[in-house]
């Protein structure tokens, strides 16, 4: 499951860890892969393994981009560098943040609601109307987390879940739909309450439960829908239970990958340039992969009874407008003082969905 959601997420997390310097040889910020051979100095590479956790079940479609990842990192090294991947059932969402930051693992795939706590704004990154690459190239929202991790203990290393701007997330529903007022008094689930001031804003209610409460609240209707990314339906088998899918999508990249910055320090320079160039090839190829996998699932669970739906063409604009507009006043709301500069990198004044 990808992206899932990005909004309210008071998780808490551990904040203990002293501050780093910044020092820290930041991957690079440029949007093309590496282009030294996969086997340049593999023979001065110490063999290591590295352990890293994800928010994902690391099962398809959803695990794919996490293993995507680790495979990388395999293959730059010339197979010296292996990683060890657990999923949410060894370390919960909530807590690899804090995982990250006590070294309990070196790596992990997060939700960005739960690193506000850690980096103020850090879940803003579901609004960016850029793409992974096109942040990292610009630099800015970029280098705000990699700062602000970076005074934690944690290295922020790029995008988790990569995918072009606003297509990763969409509510799949008990019920099909008409119109945009058919939302109105839906309950929504939403893990961590992501996304809450969105839905809240349609006029329906959020329900704030865990993504492996979905399925047994859809069964009993104790909630009409839920909020989570795409792929998400066939990670945590929801198609028995979902009706149809409003393909109106929203939210863009809301997974982040962090390294513990000891565990990073401890590397030797030649470790640390395969793991950046395994970043920043899978934020690459991750994009191009979301496409492909939206499409797959779509073809699948259309095939298995759930039915696309779109809004009227009126609708289309007002609900994508409904999602940025109060998901940004209530950031701004939360963080005044920073929210401002984070809403300027990350908004495109030429984003064809709100124009």
């Amino acid at each position: 499951m990808t992206v899932l959601a990005v909004g309210c997420g008071g998780e808490e997390t551990t904040t203990t860890a002293a501050p780093q310097t910044t020092t820290t040889a930041a991957p690079a910020t440029t949007t093309t892969a590496a282009q030294e051979t996969t086997t340049t100095a593999a023979a001065t590479i110490e063999p290591i393994e590295l352990t890293m956790s994800s928010f994902i079940p690391d099962i398809p479609p959803g695990g794919n981009w996490a293993r995507d990842f680790t495979k990388k990192i395999e293959e730059y090294s010339g197979g010296a560098m292996t990683v060890k991947l657990s999923g949410p059932e060894a370390i919960p969402a909530p807590d690899q943040v804090a995982a990250v930051q006590r070294g309990t693992v070196d790596m992990a795939s997060v939700l960005s609601p739960f690193a506000d706590t850690v980096v103020p704004g850090a879940s803003t990154t579901g609004r960016a109307e850029y793409n992974p690459m096109e942040l990292r190239a610009a630099n800015t929202f970029f280098k705000y987390l990699t700062d602000e991790f970076a005074k934690n203990g944690i290295l922020y290393l790029g995008a988790s879940v990569s995918s072009e701007p606003q297509v990763q997330t969409v509510f799949y529903l008990g019920k099909e739909i008409t119109s945009l007022a058919d939302l109105k008094g839906m309950k929504i689930a939403a893990v961590g309450g992501s996304n809450k001031a969105f839905i809240e804003s349609l006029g329906a209610v959020c329900i704030p439960i865990d993504f492996t409460d979905y399925f047994t609240s859809m069964e009993r209707g104790t909630v009409d829908a839920y909020n989570v990314g795409i792929p998400g339906i066939l990670d945590f088998g929801l198609t028995p239970v979902t009706k149809a899918m409003l393909n109106e999508p929203f939210s863009s990249c809301g997974g982040l990958m962090l390294m513990n910055m000891d565990k990073w320090n401890s590397l030797s320079p030649a470790q640390q340039a395969v793991i950046t160039k395994a970043i920043i090839q899978t934020e690459i190829d991750g994009a191009k992969m979301f496409t492909t996998t939206v499409q797959d699932v779509i073809k699948q669970i259309t095939a298995d009874g759930v039915k696309e739906i779109k809004l009227p063409p009126e609708d289309e604009k007002a609900f994508y407008l409904a999602y940025r507009d109060s998901m940004w006043a209530e950031d701004l709301a939360r963080w005044p003082d920073i929210a401002p500069q984070l809403k300027e990198w990350l908004v495109n004044p030429a984003f064809p969905r709100a124009n």
